[in-house]
């Protein structure tokens, strides 16, 4: 796969991604949290079982081969979902995604530095300003919001 179709498709699971946010911020504003993942995740479950249906259902042989901790993904993107929802319905999509972005950029760090789960890449100060720079933004962009 090509750098720019790699490129393309981390650009278009960005705009999915705010798109996806502030339908989260409207449904979690109108019907609650829990109900807002359970529609995204019903949603997604439902389109991801008829591509399986239709496309080819994976290899499931080789589910014993993932590490205990990689099968936890589906949880941690409950949280994303609730943790979006609840955010962009109270701060807005800009500060909600930038607080959601500044956040994952700081773990994404860490687990780069120190290899948690694949080859390390240490941090650099050059890393390390940009994302101190981050880190501003971010305080620049959620403190100015006054929707809380």
């Amino acid at each position: 796969m090509s750098i720019w179709l790699v490129v393309l498709l981390g650009v278009l699971g960005g705009l999915a991604g705010a798109l996806q946010s502030q339908f989260l911020g409207v449904m979690e504003d109108r019907v609650g949290t829990l109900a807002s993942t359970f529609i995204t995740y019903g949603g997604g479950g439902l389109a991801i079982g008829l591509l399986m249906v239709a496309f080819g259902g994976g290899q499931w042989s080789s589910l014993r081969e993932v590490p205990w901790w990689a099968v936890t993904a589906g949880l941690m993107g409950l949280v994303v979902v609730a943790s979006l929802g609840i955010s962009v319905n109270r701060l807005g999509l800009g500060a909600g995604l930038t607080l959601f972005t500044g956040s994952t950029l700081i773990l994404a760090a860490l687990i780069d530095h120190f290899g948690w789960f694949a080859r390390a890449n240490t941090l650099d100060p050059r890393r390390l300003a940009g994302i101190a720079l981050v880190v501003f933004g971010t305080w620049l962009v959620v403190g100015g919001t006054s929707n809380v």
